[in-house]
Order: C-alpha cells, then sequence, then structure tokens
C-alpha cells in the first residue's frame, strides 16, 4: 500500500468545494463527480454514467462482470456541508492538512474520505471477487431529491445482493459498528410577520410587536427548557427500547463525561433527563434551531424593529414516525401556538423517513469477520443518531443495506476541523478489500 500516494490523491478529492446546499459551488459539485467517475474507470469499470443533473448528478458505475458471483450495490456521496464558520478552523477547510496521523478537511469523514476508502478497497485485489454497482451521489448534504427522482424513474439501480454504505463511525476506537437505525430529518423554515414593513424602533418600540421576539418565544414554546417537544402526537409513534437494547448499550464504551468534555466541548448536557444521553441521541425525536435570520445584521447600527424573522429548524424522527406524519404535526403546531396578531408559516425544504435494519443476512457476518481479521474485534450492533435520507430506498428491491464505516466519534462531522485519523483510512481499506473477498467466496 502507497500511503503517500493515497493521501496525495484523497486530498485532491478533499481540495473540491462541493457544498451542494450553495449553488455557487454547483460547478465544484460537478468537479466531485468527475473524480469519482475517473475512480471508478480506473477500477474497470464498463459503464459509468452521469445520472439526473448536470451539476449534481449521481454517479453510477458497474465493474467488469464476475460470472455467478453476488452483486454488490456501493453508496455513497461526494458533496459536503458548507465549512462555515470559517474563523473556527485552524487551517483553511479545503486545504487538507496531514498532522498528527489525521487529516484535516471539509468532507474527510463524511463522506469523501469513506468513499475513498472503499474504492482504494477495490483497488488493492488482484482480481474482482463480486460484481459490483456503484451510486455516489451530489445532494445527499441537501436532500438526495435528484437521486430520489431517479429512483421512480429506474427504481431497477437499486437491485442487488447486498448494499454497503460506509458513511458511519466506530461506537469508539477500537469498536466497530454496524448500524440497526437512522433517525429521519423534517428540515423547514419557519416565519413569523409582525407588520407592513419594518419600524423605527423609537417611535414605535414598547407598542409595536417585534418578529424577533415572537420568533423566540414561538421556539421556546415548541420546545421547553426540559427538552420535551411541545408538537402535540409527536411522541405517539416512539417505542422505547427494548430490554436488551438497552442492556447491550450499556456495555459499550461510553462515558457520558468523555462526550461532554472532548466531543460536545461545553458545560452541560441537556434533554429530557429521564432517558440516558445514548437514548437522548438515538432512539427519542429532536427540534433543533440552526439560524436565524431577520432584522439587521450588518456591520454598525441600526435601530429597527424588524417585521419578520425566520428560523431554519429540523426534527430528527426515530423508528416508527413518519416524516409526512411529523410535517403536519410541525405545522399544527405552529398555527396553535403563535399569538393570533401574528402570521406565522411553515415551509418544508426536505426530509426522508427514519431506517430500520435487521441484521440476519450472511453478509453481516461477513464483515464481522473483516473487521475481527483486520482490527482485532467484529462489530457491534448500534443506532445512529444522524440520517441518510435514501436507505429505505436503497432497500426498496430487498437487498440488505449493510451501514458502517470507518469514522470515530470525534470527527467532527459538519464542524470546524472535521478530520479522518489515517489509522482508521488505512485499517478500512483491508477490512473491505477482505470483506469484498469473503463475499466473493460465499457464492
Amino acid at each position: 500500500m502507497d500511503r503517500d500516494r493515497l493521501l496525495r490523491e484523497l486530498s485532491d478529492f478533499l481540495r473540491i468545494p462541493s457544498v451542494s446546499t450553495l449553488p455557487a459551488h454547483n460547478a465544484d459539485c460537478r468537479a466531485a463527480a468527475e473524480w469519482v467517475a475517473a475512480e471508478l474507470r480506473r477500477l474497470g469499470c464498463r459503464d459509468v454514467q452521469f445520472l439526473g443533473s448536470e451539476t449534481h448528478p449521481v454517479v453510477w458505475g458497474a465493474g467488469p462482470e464476475v460470472p455467478g458471483a453476488p452483486t454488490l450495490l456501493i453508496y455513497g456521496h461526494y458533496d459536503v456541508q458548507p465549512p462555515d464558520p470559517l474563523a473556527e478552523w485552524t487551517q483553511p477547510p479545503f486545504e487538507p492538512t496531514v498532522t498528527g496521523g489525521r487529516i484535516y478537511a471539509r468532507g474527510s469523514a463524511d463522506d469523501k474520505g469513506q468513499v475513498f476508502c472503499l474504492l482504494k478497497a477495490i483497488a488493492s485485489l488482484d482480481k474482482m471477487p463480486v460484481n459490483f454497482r456503484f451510486l455516489i451521489e451530489g445532494e445527499e448534504e441537501f436532500g438526495s431529491k435528484v437521486l430520489f427522482d431517479l429512483f421512480k424513474s429506474e427504481p431497477q439501480r437499486v437491485e442487488a445482493d447486498a448494499v454497503l454504505v460506509a458513511d458511519m463511525s466506530y461506537v469508539a476506537p477500537g469498536w466497530p459498528a454496524v448500524y440497526t437505525s437512522l433517525r429521519g430529518l423534517c428540515y423547514a423554515e419557519i416565519t413569523v410577520r409582525t407588520a407592513k414593513s419594518d419600524l423605527h424602533s423609537g417611535e414605535y418600540g414598547g407598542a409595536a410587536p417585534n418578529a424577533h421576539e415572537e420568533l423566540s418565544r414561538l421556539l421556546t414554546r415548541i420546545k421547553g427548557e426540559d427538552g420535551r417537544i411541545n408538537v402535540p402526537g409527536l411522541y405517539s409513534a416512539v417505542q422505547r427500547p427494548s430490554k436488551t437494547e438497552l442492556a447491550a448499550w450499556r456495555k459499550l464504551p461510553f462515558k457520558e463525561k468523555d462526550f461532554l468534555e472532548k466531543r460536545v466541548q461545553g458545560k452541560a448536557l441537556v434533554g429530557i433527563k429521564k432517558y440516558s444521553v445514548l437514548e437522548r441521541l438515538w432512539a427519542l425525536p429532536t427540534f433543533e434551531i440552526h439560524g436565524i435570520l431577520g432584522g439587521f445584521t450588518g456591520e454598525g447600527a441600526k435601530t429597527v424593529i424588524p417585521a419578520e424573522a425566520t428560523a431554519k429548524v429540523s426534527m430528527r424522527l426515530v423508528p416508527n414516525q413518519k416524516l409526512r406524519t411529523a410535517e403536519r404535526q410541525l405545522a399544527a403546531a405552529v398555527k396553535r401556538l403563535a399569538p393570533k396578531y401574528v402570521t406565522a408559516t411553515v415551509r418544508f425544504l426536505h426530509g426522508a423517513d427514519p431506517a430500520q435494519i435487521k441484521l440476519n443476512h450472511p453478509a453481516f457476518k461477513l464483515l464481522d469477520q473483516a473487521f475481527k481479521q483486520v482490527v482485532g474485534r467484529g462489530t457491534v450492533p448500534a443506532r445512529a443518531g444522524g440520517s441518510i435520507p435514501v436507505v429505505p430506498a436503497l432497500a426498496s428491491a430487498g437487498a440488505p443495506v449493510i451501514l458502517t464505516g470507518i469514522g470515530l466519534p470525534d470527527d467532527r462531522l459538519h464542524a470546524p476541523n472535521e478530520k479522518l485519523e489515517l489509522k482508521q483510512l488505512w485499517d478500512g481499506i483491508e477490512v473491505f478489500g477482505r470483506f469484498y473477498e469473503l463475499l466473493g467466496n460465499s457464492r
């Protein structure tokens, strides 16, 4: 394994600022797709196509035919989150930096580094053990609309014996995992309007309603200080994990103190206190505020009472909840909780249902075996707090979805100074190479 060459190639991929949510980066998303397509051709793929979009295409690939071998569909994404706030990065987010056995860059762990790992594991093999298919998309961080549209018109793209998704992490260093569920996502904008236009705060202050104040009060009505979400009906579909699952979680190497100090890097944890931190992260819905827009935010001062304010919010959904139901429930709650003199509206941007995965397919045992052979420990079942919108669609043809990854819990996904441990990358190339061979030998 030529690690210097591999690091140069990964760095080339990470330098592309393929931020899917910002139209200014459309050309960069296309460039990242081109990078993936070139890699697939180097692997010998006989069929490489750009599907669904000129700017954020799904990169489809079909590897060399291996008669009689299983078909493995590999899913990943080349788009990344915005790097803001830039001032908190210790190095520029799209200038990969290797230091202390880590590579720092936006996308290093989510998900470019993991896509890179899966592809280089194939390149490390002497021969192709299985029939590879690839779906590498460019809108995972922005709802996967292009891919969902593709699945509607060409559902056969997900036909395979197994699907491999490496977009996750170990539960702790040395503890690889497979995931039994993902939370769903409901992303929305809540807007309140209090007057026809902004008003002078001297002439009207003390009598005219302020959109920021009204929005803030509305948001704290939706989620109280105790962490409970006051959306009627939201919790009705939530089922607590079984006693067996809760007992298994208690055996994981998870310490609340380390989680607070090393990962959250804050002074306290919040949420519904009667539930453990892992339950709050994995088994309960959430309501989070991501940003508030409105009024005057430029340099200097402007004494204005804003007439309109908007909050970007999301709810994470857990197994048995449904996106469309949650959307209706949130819209109804906003209407009920807003004062009569305020016009409050909700605009839904994107979302996905939760995913549940059963681990009873033989392929999961093969992955467990591969991790044991390479890193000395097999996989442990876990849930995930995050969302990958297309996982239910990937399973729609009946193939098991193997959800795993090489990241670590402190990789700072979606945050400044995202990183990937190089040992995780080198081990991952060996693990997945071994898994491919075991899957090929299982026919």
